[in-house]
């Protein structure tokens, strides 16, 4: 792991935006899923992002192969696309128990875990496994796919950025600051899921009536 992580981080500091941008589509997609995010990407924020218009090319590249990745496995396993891609779902590498646990998680919160769950590690790229067997809309799709991939990698490599010269709070308060509109992304993102974790507790409490 410590290796591979090595040659990808050398990769993108020759080959810079355009490696990121391979690398995020490569994960989302699943067809070759060889490292996470989390791993990858704050230390690639470290290497390209030195100042305001290098951090917005960090997020295009970053946003750009991680939404049209996620249309790989969407896709395939959408209702036509398990019949016409049967030679390609071979390629993408995920485990049984990852598929199900996207199913529940997409199930229980429904079409806005495309959107929030692009934050979480395990759901980031499975989401879209069970978004294309419930028959989601591409347009829908891609749009909180889009809306949430950027908002990760905005707030990603902006703490990264700012929080080299500052502490965490320092670095968010500076984040925010400069960047209103993935600030206000991100926070909508979160009231969404706090709103959608409520709802889902009442309707369960409906359904058990009073006890």
């Amino acid at each position: 792991m410590a290796d591979l992580t090595g040659v990808t981080l050398d990769l993108i500091r020759l080959y810079g935006p355009f490696a990121l941008c391979l690398f995020t589509f490569l994960e989302s997609s699943m067809l070759f899923p060889f490292l996470p995010s989390e791993v990858v990407v704050p230390a690639a924020a470290a290497l390209l992002v030195v100042d305001g218009a290098s951090l917005a090319v960090f997020v295009a590249a970053a946003s750009l192969g991680g939404t049209v990745g996620a249309f790989v496995p969407y896709l395939v396993f959408s209702s036509a696309g398990l019949t016409e891609h049967d030679g390609l779902a071979e390629w993408i590498r995920v485990s049984p128990d990852r598929v199900a646990q996207g199913r529940r998680w997409f199930r229980r919160w429904g079409q806005s875990s495309v959107c929030w769950g692009r934050f979480l590690p395990v759901l980031r790229s499975v989401v879209s496994i069970p978004a294309g067997l419930a028959g989601m809309t591409p347009l829908r799709f891609g749009g909180y796919t889009a809306l949430g991939t950027t908002g990760f990698f905005a707030a990603t490599g902006g703490l990264v950025y700012y929080g080299r010269r500052r502490s965490l709070f320092a670095a968010a308060t500076s984040f925010a600051a400069a960047n209103p509109l993935a600030t206000a992304a991100v926070c909508l993102l979160l009231l969404a899921a706090a709103l959608v974790w409520v709802r889902r507790r009442r309707s369960r409490r409906r359904r058990r009536g009073p006890s």
